[in-house]
């Protein structure tokens, strides 16, 4: 789903702007400060109903005003409102009619890189489950109630535990079970397609470190309880622990993605640098999943694109960025762009933040 154009009121530093896209590349530059990364969280808005920045969605309204709105029409015609007020609930809407965030990622979703994403290899486990969820929640529309099923059982069955209803705990146990392992089976379908992706597009790599490092590169998914058992079996053999500790030790909330060189974490092997690039190629590789296993095409948003990337690193990252096919749009602080590099970037449409007129200072 490509966005043809945005008009944005009263957000962050902007009093109005109204912007037309490329199909394919879009790339907004300026100086720290200009607002370029408030146009991308304005386009992230209009996807998922908040902010990649702040949870307040109060904040993003700019100072003195009452609330701010953003607009966006897609190629094909969709429109999507989001109005946000100080002293009300956000508003969300799709052609007129009232929507959910989850209705609103699916009519156009998106994949984020931003600072969070480029350090998911020494964030938590619940990050990088949280961003593969995110994946199945736009592709499987099922999912969603799967999720949200398991998660009610697992705070229940906690509750039970804590309070030591023996009874409840089984009733929950057996949601806990129906629903988890639904949710762990596509979590592990999805994963070993983006892992297929993952090293099918490192061969278009040709920087020797990153291969060197994708050669020595092991990536694992741990459902989240010991392969040798199901998750049935994992709840009776932790049932005494559970009790004693009063939550729940193994399930799919428990489950991470693990990526290892010579059996240790790469967070502890790999530079800040090249963390940051295999974490962009990983989320590239989910992004391309989606649209060429599910059939679902997410716009990508990549903020400050160059930061703790040499030069080797994001000239590699500029040529790999076409083979993902979809909607582009990526920050800097500077304009590197030469005419061989936007002959690599099809249909490359630049946008200078300082050039628009009203922009005042980032809050």
């Amino acid at each position: 789903m490509s966005i043809n154009k945005i008009v944005i009121s009263n957000f962050r530093c902007f009093d109005s702007v109204n912007l037309e896209f490329s199909e394919l590349n879009n790339f907004i530059y300026g100086a720290n400060g200009s607002g370029k990364t408030s146009v991308l969280e304005a386009l992230y808005f209009c996807s998922t109903g908040r902010s990649f920045k702040s949870s307040n969605k109060n904040l993003c309204i700019q100072n003195d005003k009452e609330a701010f709105k953003i607009q966006v029409e897609t190629f094909d015609n969709n429109k999507i409102c989001i109005l946000k007020e100080a002293k009300k609930s956000i508003s969300l809407e799709i052609n007129e009619g009232k929507a959910t965030s989850i209705e609103l990622f699916r009519t156009i979703p998106s994949t984020l890189l931003d600072n969070k994403t480029f350090s998911m290899f020494a964030d938590t486990p619940k990050y990088r489950r949280k961003i593969l969820d995110r994946c199945l929640m736009a592709s499987d529309k099922t999912y969603s109630k799967d999720f949200f099923s398991f998660h009610r059982s697992l705070k229940q069955r906690n509750a039970a535990l804590k309070f030591k209803r023996l009874t409840n705990i089984d009733m929950w146990s057996e949601i806990f079970i129906n629903s988890g392992m639904l949710i762990s089976e596509k979590r592990n379908n999805f994963f070993e397609e983006t892992k297929q992706t993952f090293f099918r597009f490192a061969k278009n790599l040709n920087d020797k470190r990153v291969l060197q490092i994708i050669n020595s590169l092991e990536i694992l998914f741990y459902k989240g309880w010991a392969s040798e058992h199901s998750l049935k079996d994992a709840l009776e053999l932790n049932r005494d622990s559970d009790q004693r500790k009063t939550s729940t030790t193994s399930g799919p909330h428990r489950a991470d993605i693990k990526f290892l060189i010579n059996d240790s974490d790469i967070k502890y092997i790999l530079s800040r640098g090249e963390q940051k690039f295999m974490s962009i190629l990983w989320c590239l590789s989910m992004h391309k999943t989606l649209s060429d296993v599910y059939g679902v095409k997410p716009f990508l948003i990549i903020d400050d694109i160059h930061s703790e990337l040499d030069e080797d690193f994001y000239n590699e990252l500029i040529n790999f960025l076409p083979k993902t096919g979809n909607q582009l749009f990526f920050s800097d602080i500077n304009n590197p762009f030469n005419s061989k590099i936007k002959d690599q970037l099809r249909e490359l449409k630049k946008f200078h933040v300082e050039q628009f007129t009203n922009a005042k200072k980032t809050k």
